[in-house]
């Protein structure tokens, strides 16, 4: 299925990435993963950060399994993936709740709660993810939240279940892996380029370097 490359003006619901999309905390992320694998030589490093910024919907548990069959040339075993996790909360936790928003989301949230049904979908863990949209005042924005282990596409396929017409709904992502996600479902998609490695998404999918401009072109 091709891209969309119209969004729908007011749309019945929006699904929002979180990091990257409302906070400006997928860089906190990547470098993280970075100083885990830190001891394994400074020449893994760009690949770390490169793979982080290209699979920012992936969950951390996913990227670990990929980092240590590649660096490590083995599979972590649960005990290690509960430890590399830990890791990861810990660098990153107290930074993701002082982040500050990307450029126009609180913008967008406020215009669009009300005329829109909100989701965020994201590849945090479930667990964390509620906490820090809690702590960070934005549960009154949101329908449901959904983080790992549930998948991009399973969960906007739920989403799509409470009786919303896809090319009504908006995904809003900066990673492949939630755009993927929405074309497979025919849900117009709105790419976001923020960071420092933006993502090449498809030919034909609109995107925006922050959410500054989404509010007039969702026709809020």
């Amino acid at each position: 299925m091709s891209p969309k490359t119209v969004l729908p003006a007011r749309p019945s619901a929006i699904i929002f990435d979180f990091d990257g999309v409302i906070l400006d905390s997928a860089e906190i992320k990547a470098q993280a993963f970075a100083e885990i694998y830190s001891e394994q030589g400074e020449e893994w490093g760009a690949f770390i950060l490169d793979y982080q910024r290209k699979h920012g919907g992936v969950s951390r548990r996913e990227k670990f399994k990929h980092f240590d069959k590649t660096m490590l040339g083995q599979e972590p075993t649960e005990e290690r993936l509960s430890f590399l996790s830990q890791r990861f909360t810990d660098i990153v936790f107290k930074k993701v709740l002082s982040a500050p928003f990307i450029p126009g989301a609180r913008s967008l949230l406020d215009a669009a709660r009300g005329p829109s049904r909100l989701f965020v979908v994201s590849g945090t863990p479930q667990g964390e993810l509620v906490e820090i949209v809690r702590q960070r005042d934005l549960n009154p924005y949101f329908e449901i939240v959904i983080g790992a282990p549930t998948k991009k596409h399973e969960a906007f396929t739920g989403i799509l279940a409470l009786g919303l017409a896809r090319e009504t709904v908006v995904a809003v992502g900066d990673s492949i892996t939630e755009c993927s996600a929405a074309i497979e479902l025919g849900i117009p998609f709105l790419g976001i380029r923020n960071g420092p490695s933006p993502t090449n998404f498809p030919e034909g999918v609109l995107s925006l370097p922050d959410l500054t401009d989404a509010t007039r072109l969702l026709g809020f």
